[in-house]
């Protein structure tokens, strides 16, 4: 009897550790299944930020090539603006050059801090001249020729004109946008004028 309780005994721990095992056997058949799930999750997640990458770096090529061209249109208004600017600067020196009297001439002049003129007669002739940043400069009528050099600053010109044979140096005109002295319209007129070295013409 006690010999048939040992064997039910034994048979019901041994159908225990045999349900346990099949237990856990399940157990982790579901654990496997769950990180299958998951590793296919994450591998459909990886895919889709791959496509997301490609579509937002496509995106950004598009971005980039449209940038460029807007920088091109750009930089080619800015040209035809500073093209259209220097064409008026010249226009104004053009325009000095023909004055034959120092009123005409002075029409051209900006009217701005530290510039000046001064008018007098020597010898029956006009001694007249501007001041800029406290230095005199003589005008001559007829003494300025033609245009030989120019540099566009932001907001200036500089126009470097040939002079007549009896100025002893060329001109170098410094141009900016500022009301005149007779006017306040801003437009082009001569800031500075200084004088550089001659080249033969």
């Amino acid at each position: 009897m006690i010999e048939k309780n040992y064997i039910t005994y034994a048979f019901a721990v041994l159908l225990m550790i045999a349900i346990l095992a099949i237990m856990d056997g399940l157990n982790n058949s579901n654990a496997a299944e769950e990180l299958r799930k998951e590793k296919d999750r994450l591998a459909e997640k990886a895919a889709s930020f791959e496509k997301e990458y490609e579509n937002n770096a496509k995106m950004l090529d598009v971005a980039r090539k449209e940038i460029d061209e807007l920088k091109k249109e750009i930089e080619s208004l800015r040209s035809a603006i500073e093209y259209r600017e220097f064409l008026a600067a010249i226009k104004t020196i053009e325009s000095y050059k023909a004055a034959q009297s120092f009123k005409e001439a002075n029409a051209f002049i900006a009217r701005i801090d530290g510039l000046g003129y001064y008018a007098g007669e020597r010898s029956g002739k006009c001694h007249c001249g501007f001041i800029f940043n406290g230095e005199g400069f003589e005008w001559i009528p007829n003494s300025v020729l033609d245009l030989k050099e120019f540099r566009i600053e932001q907001d200036k010109i500089r126009l470097t004109y040939q002079t007549a044979e009896e100025v002893t140096q060329d001109y170098q005109f410094v141009m900016a946008k500022a009301p005149g002295q007779y006017d306040s319209e801003e437009k082009w007129r001569v800031e500075e004028i200084t004088l550089v070295e001659k080249v033969p013409h």
